[in-house]
């Protein structure tokens, strides 16, 4: 006999609860507080506003667009909080309202995210809500390219249909003649098309749910597959993250869940950012003849603005008070004695330095290794870009290369194509060479002085390599844990709920609900007993296993100690 999932038996109760739930988040979300974190609220401002060139759908389209089904009201209606997005009441920087993370790409007519979107959340708490930015975000992301996609297609379904007349109606101008709402639907079922291919090369048997997405996965699915028209590259992307958090990673040697992508210098950290803008709907036009070249809607310059300001941010302090001193005093010790061997603790005064993180071999650490193993085992077809090579001196693109590798010769492409540096920018003095004098001057301890185009283009070249065996090494990243009490759900696949199950036996880890903004500041998570996505523990990818091998063999450590643990936690 068949045996139902474990949350069959209440998801009817919990769709209920969350129904609710998503009116009250919609009509009666407390006033945001901000915490100190290092930014001034231009950086704030900055950081949710500033394009990196992700072109998603036609602007005027996205806004006269109506939700799927037989509902009228439009699809960006309450900023997408129905999503778990968050709401940016900036009228100066978003007159349209968009959701936070949601930006339109400068001159151009395109909606795109900025990373925002992944990378800021809030947390509720006895009526209160604090804004926390550079935290993993609880966005239900499938959801919304699900939805986005039908609503499309629906409206691109018939010329004659309602919500096709309701969208030419509403568009900034209005397509009133015949021939204007010709030429529109003949456009829009093109788009439509083509997105639906999008979402369907997506498509997972599971769905991430909130709070995750598999970000390498529809990294490669669009840089390899969907931008070079070869859809057999195209995979499920099944290992969703929880998004990692962004304080202080500007400084570490390698960033990344599995520790793939080197970070010491300019020109690693924004190969990075110009591979995840490929991610999320960068447009891109390789040139087929000599080295390889890529024109493309990514956008440098504000990438390097958008890490330099990322290099202030801080970790947020414990905002709720309470904390038990003598505990966490017990706790600080324990925490000595286990964990900061991987986890170091880094003074808040040495923050904004170079630091370098542990990689925790995965057969060590046992937690869910999907993530690893995909971004090291996925291969693709190189197509027009076999034989192709950054620079006259780098090795060619083989015929069926790694993944990684065609993605990241893509990224330097991008890099190293003229065009795309002149873009408008929010700050036009950000430029390559000067990011990375600034860096040498700021980072003397990383031994890299890049000086000139020779030197840029032998790194470059490097990059790809760096990249490749990066990701043949089966680890995960174990970062510093300053600020972790605003990261739930925890480990890189997001498989615990609270830091009090993180310490529990991975026997003892809970099955889970995931959404809710409600804040348990005594096991130090979100709320997790209803509400938002269930959590299936049992998945591929979705395993809570692991991370108890801290522990001596044999040894056990009480509940008290585990508490003292948490609330050490805290103070970090």
């Amino acid at each position: 006999m068949r045996v139902k999932p474990w949350w069959v038996p209440v998801v009817g109760a919990v769709a209920i609860m969350a129904w609710v739930g998503s009116l009250y988040s919609q009509t009666a979300r407390p006033p945001v507080r901000y915490l100190a974190q290092g930014w001034t609220q231009d950086d704030r401002g900055r950081f949710y506003t500033t394009s990196q060139g992700s072109q998603l759908v036609p602007y005027a389209w996205y806004l006269a667009l109506e939700q799927p089904g037989a509902v009228t009201a439009r699809f960006n209606e309450n900023s997408l909080v129905r999503y778990g997005y968050l709401e940016n009441q900036d009228s100066k920087l978003n007159p349209d309202r968009l959701a936070l993370g949601f930006v339109k790409d400068g001159d151009t007519d395109w909606l795109g995210l900025t990373c925002a979107a992944c990378h800021t959340n809030e947390v509720d708490f006895g009526g209160n809500s604090w804004r926390i930015d550079g935290a993993p975000a609880l966005a239900d992301t499938w959801a919304f390219l699900n939805d986005l996609g039908e609503s499309l297609k629906q409206t691109a379904a018939s010329p004659d249909g309602e919500k096709f007349r309701r969208f030419a109606a509403n568009l900034r101008p209005p397509a009133t003649t015949a021939a204007q709402r010709t030429d529109l639907h003949t456009r829009l079922k093109t788009f439509s098309d083509g997105f639906t291919k999008f979402v369907d090369s997506s498509r997972t048997e599971v769905p991430w749910g909130h709070a995750r997405i598999d970000a390498f996965g529809m990294i490669f699915n669009r840089a390899t597959g969907i931008n070079l028209d070869r859809w057999e590259n195209t995979r499920p992307p099944d290992a969703p993250v929880s998004m990692p958090f962004l304080w202080d990673t500007h400084w570490h040697d390698f960033v990344q869940w599995n520790a793939s992508a080197p970070n010491a210098i300019a020109l690693q950290r924004l190969g990075r950012n110009v591979g995840e803008v490929l991610g999320v709907f960068a447009h891109v036009t390789p040139d087929t003849r000599g080295l390889l070249r890529v024109e493309s809607s990514a956008r440098p310059r504000q990438l390097l603005d958008i890490e330099n300001r990322l290099s202030r941010l801080r970790s947020p302090d414990w905002p709720f008070g309470g904390i038990d001193q003598a505990a966490a005093q017990r706790g600080g010790a324990i925490y000595k004695q286990y964990c900061a061997s991987c986890h170091a603790e880094v003074p808040a005064d040495q923050r904004g330095r170079p630091h370098g993180i542990t990689k925790t071999p995965i057969k060590v650490v046992g937690t869910d290794p999907l993530m690893a193993t995909n971004a090291r085992d996925r291969v693709a077809v190189a197509g027009p870009m076999e034989g192709r090579r950054v620079t006259l001196t780098g090795k060619p693109l083989d015929a069926n290369p790694k993944s990684v590798e065609l993605t990241v010769a893509m990224a330097m492409g991008v890099i190293l194509e003229p065009k795309n540096w002149h873009s408008r920018s929010v700050n036009s003095d950000v430029d390559l060479f000067s990011a990375m004098r600034s860096d040498d001057a700021a980072t003397p301890a990383s031994g890299l002085r890049l000086t000139g185009v020779a030197d840029l283009l032998r790194r470059a070249q490097e990059l790809s390599e760096q990249h490749k065996k990066g990701t043949e090494e089966l680890v995960y990243k174990a970062r510093p844990l300053n600020g972790i009490w605003a990261t739930a759900p925890y480990l890189h696949n997001g498989s615990v709920p609270t830091l009090w199950q993180m310490v529990q036996p991975g026997a003892r880890r809970p099955q889970f609900f995931v959404g809710s903004r409600e804040f348990d500041p005594k096991e130090v998570g979100f709320r997790y007993d209803a509400g938002g996505t269930p959590f299936d523990t049992t998945r591929r990818g979705n395993l809570n296993t692991g991370h108890d091998s801290y522990l001596p063999k044999g040894a056990e450590m009480s509940d008290a100690d585990r508490w003292a643990l948490v609330e050490y936690m805290k103070t970090l």
